[in-house]
């Protein structure tokens, strides 16, 4: 009869004490608490039946654990608070897909700037020697036997979108011939013929200009027009790729954040085991459970404590690779990152998302360029089945003389200045083709391009309809999984607590306080990974209606490395 009365004395004591200790709400027991790690001895020692070993290991401020549970999480090296909107700006600038996508993006007018050099203005030279030696007889009496003519041209030349062509030169020629002047050869009465160099200069403006296949520039102004149109479709295709490149480089920012929570719910895993553990080695000690379930709960330490292990080593790994990607200083350690999204946008409606699709997205705009283009393709083809006809004219003044070049320039009353001796010049020239296989190849395949060019309009319309569709029907869905998620952790947590408290009180076994615990890590984790889906499916959100860089203000002019 006393024994009895002292056990249920005992159960009544080890009650009062339990209730002392879990006084704090059940939610407030599972707060993140700091990292602990085993005394070896202390599990040893309770395999043995040494419980007072065990216990002390618990109750002890000093203990072993409690040190190893604050060094886990303390940082070293340099610390700094990273936030989202600062993650993608460092992406932005270091992240080297993005870089690279960055300098695609810079030569994205290349064509067009190619065509424009066709436009620009251009020093033209040239010289030229003819060196004639020939027999003496009588067909070279008059102009001899030895010939020697050197020319040379210099002046500046331009095309024009107009398609006019416009050059001035500047000409001169020295000529000089042996002719008359060998006494021996020359007939009587035409010594007097004989001369020297003779010099001959001229200044000369030209003009061409196309009048009807190519009429005053029309193939250039539609040509330049696509060029333009393509240079366009190219910068809006490389932005909506870079939008995509941001959001895929943010996994590792949130990789780094799952990792981060990852470890915190193992640490609490794990101090939740060693207060159970504790717990059952008291319950032991009166004889109210068994030694083989302190022998479990130790085995589930000790599981518990590999599993943080892993989780600090996975977390590290993505530190360095977040580290790397955004070009930190390698010795960085995130005292904080801004946490992810957890509300669901105010505005989001399937009507005005869709016409801002419309609006901003690249490939529907790219869509209207090529429309244009291929209706500009068409034109460009009938016009070459036109005929050509091109005039062109040439205007100067010339000077000659037997001193020298220069005297064509100095002298003012026979040289060029003086204008007495004008140079005009006029040619025109007409081609048309005559059932050209290739001119109406052309047009074919001009008015083919424009037809698969509606298709692709057409098709176009409802896949950036049903994209939109679905990006709004995943960004609610994963929201609505994360709510739960998050409900489902808040629920396992008080079940937990309560199979806690009954467990202290001796109504539950270790078996359900074991399932309650895995049960709630479990919860945990997923609440996470929910998190993060639901992140990921807003970003997409963003590229679907292309939005992303308007949401974190980023200026697309400034997208383009200004260092080129």
């Amino acid at each position: 009869m006393i024994s009895r009365i002292i056990l249920i004395l005992s159960i009544l004591t080890l009650s009062y004490c339990s209730t002392a200790e879990t006084k704090e709400s059940p939610e407030e027991s599972l707060t993140e608490n700091t990292n602990s790690k085993e005394n070896a001895s202390s599990v040893r020692d309770s395999e043995n039946g040494n419980e007072d070993l065990a216990i002390s290991s618990k109750e002890t401020p000093g203990s072993n654990e409690s040190k190893s549970a604050s060094s886990i999480r303390t940082p070293i090296g340099k610390t700094t608070k990273l936030k989202l909107d600062e993650a993608i700006n460092r992406a932005l600038e270091n992240n080297p897909n993005i870089l690279r996508k960055k300098l695609d993006l810079a030569k994205a007018d290349t064509d067009e700037q190619k065509n424009q050099g066709r436009y620009a203005w251009r020093a033209v030279a040239d010289a030229s020697i003819d060196q004639q030696k020939l027999p003496f007889n009588q067909n070279n009496l008059f102009s001899g036997t030895k010939q020697q003519t050197n020319t040379y041209n210099a002046g500046i030349e331009k095309l024009f979108s107009t398609g006019t062509y416009f050059k001035v030169n500047v000409n001169t020629k020295r000529f000089d011939s042996n002719a008359f002047e060998d006494q021996f050869r020359t007939p009587a009465g035409f010594g007097g013929l004989g001369i020297g160099p003779l010099y001959t200069s001229s200044i000369n403006l030209t003009i061409a200009q196309d009048l009807l296949k190519n009429a005053f520039g029309y193939k250039e102004r539609k040509t330049e027009q696509i060029l333009e149109n393509n240079t366009l479709i190219l910068k809006d295709q490389l932005e909506q790729e870079l939008s995509q490149l941001i959001v895929e480089s943010l996994v590792d920012y949130w990789d780094y954040s799952v990792k981060d929570n990852s470890v915190e719910t193992y640490e609490q895993l794990l101090e939740n085991t060693k207060n159970i553990r504790n717990l059952t080695i008291r319950k032991r000690s009166l004889g109210l459970s068994e030694g083989f379930e302190v022998n479990q709960w130790n085995a589930l330490y000790a599981q518990a404590e590999s599993q943080l292990q892993k989780a600090i080593v996975d977390r590290d790994e993505a530190q360095r690779k977040l580290v790397r990607t955004l070009a930190l200083d390698p010795n960085t350690k995130f005292n904080e990152i801004t946490p992810l999204v957890d509300t669901l946008p105010s505005k989001v409606n399937y009507d005005s998302d869709l016409a801002y699709a419309y609006k901003h997205r690249a490939d529907f705009r790219n869509m209207a360029r090529k429309k244009e283009n291929s209706e500009l393709g068409l034109k460009i083809a009938k016009s070459d089945a036109l005929p050509t006809l091109k005039v062109s004219g040439t205007l100067g003044y010339q000077g000659q003389n037997l001193i020298s070049t220069g005297e064509n320039f100095s002298d003012k009353n026979n040289g060029i200045t003086s204008q007495k001796f004008p140079v005009r010049q006029g040619a025109v020239d007409f081609s048309y083709p005559l059932n050209d296989k290739g001119v109406e190849a052309g047009i074919r395949d001009a008015e083919i391009t424009k037809r698969q060019a509606l298709l692709e309009e057409s098709d176009l319309v409802k896949a950036v309809a049903d994209d939109v569709k679905t990006r709004i029907d995943l960004l609610k869905s994963s929201y609505k999984i994360y709510e739960n998620a998050r409900v489902t952790e808040e629920e396992s947590k008080k079940y937990y607590n309560g199979v806690v408290r009954s467990f202290q009180q001796g109504r539950f076994n270790a078996v359900a306080v074991k399932n309650a615990l895995d049960s709630l890590v479990q919860d945990q984790l997923s609440l996470i990974r929910a998190k993060v889906d639901y992140n990921i499916n807003l970003h997409r959100y963003y590229v679907a209606k292309n939005s992303l860089f308007e949401e974190y203000k980023i200026d697309k002019e400034k997208l383009v490395p200004n260092n080129l």
